[in-house]
Parts: structure tokens; C-alpha cells; sequence
């Protein structure tokens, strides 16, 4: 007896009900597709992580002016699951944050001294121009 002999083979029916659901499956499958690709869909998303990346700049030069909060110490991208369409520019990225502790009274001291020179060589060049 060879293999072929045992396997059960598949009746026209079996093979017709396979290609339906295989049908369906890619039906599903395009019309995700198709609601991803409309252009509305791209542009809402783009938008969206255009905030978050805007927010974390945000975030970030908020904890070094103020010394507080957090600051990212690594971003990765994270790989889709198995069997998942991943349109181009679609990743997720998992980012790490760490905590910042306050700065020493030397740097915040040094700031507000480049602060005030700052601020007096522009009053002084505007004084100056306006002779």
C-alpha cells in the first residue's frame, strides 16, 4: 500500500466549501486593505502620530528646562503579528522613558546667568540701533 492509498481523499463538495472559505477570507482580507488605503484613513493617521511625536518633543524639552519628568532613553520598532498586513510607514514603535531627578543648583544658575546676558546684549543692541 502506498500513502496515497490511505489519505482521505477530499470529496467535490470538501473542495468547494475550501475554496469558499478561502474566498471569504480574502474578501475580509481586501476590505481591510481597502479601508486602510482610502486616503482619509492615511491622512488621520499620520496626524496622529505626528501629535505623539510632537508631545514627546514637548515632554522632553519640558523635563530638561524644568528638570523633572521623563526622558526617553530608547525607541524600537516592534515586529507586526504573524499573519498580519502591515501597510508602508504602519510600524509600532515601543518607546522607553526613564525618570530625571532635579538639576544641580549649578546648572540652574548657569541658565538664568546666560539668560540675563542674553537678555541685556538685546537691549543694549536695541538701544544702539535706535540712535
Amino acid at each position: 500500500m502506498t500513502g496515497r492509498d490511505t489519505e482521505p481523499r477530499q470529496t467535490p463538495a470538501d473542495v468547494e466549501a475550501e475554496i469558499n472559505r478561502e474566498q471569504r477570507r480574502l474578501a475580509e482580507t481586501l476590505d481591510r486593505l481597502s479601508v486602510r488605503a482610502r486616503p482619509a484613513n492615511i491622512a488621520r493617521r499620520q496626524m496622529g502620530r505626528a501629535r505623539e511625536r510632537g508631545a514627546r518633543i514637548v515632554d522632553e524639552a519640558r523635563a530638561l528646562v524644568v528638570g523633572g519628568g521623563a526622558v526617553r532613553v530608547e525607541s524600537r520598532p516592534v515586529e507586526p503579528v504573524e499573519g498580519s498586513i502591515v501597510v508602508k510607514g504602519d510600524n509600532e514603535v515601543l518607546t522607553t522613558y526613564q525618570s530625571r531627578g532635579q538639576l544641580p543648583p549649578e546648572a540652574v544658575i548657569l541658565a538664568v546667568g546666560v539668560g540675563a546676558v542674553l537678555a541685556a546684549g538685546v537691549v543694549a543692541w536695541a538701544v544702539r540701533r535706535g540712535r
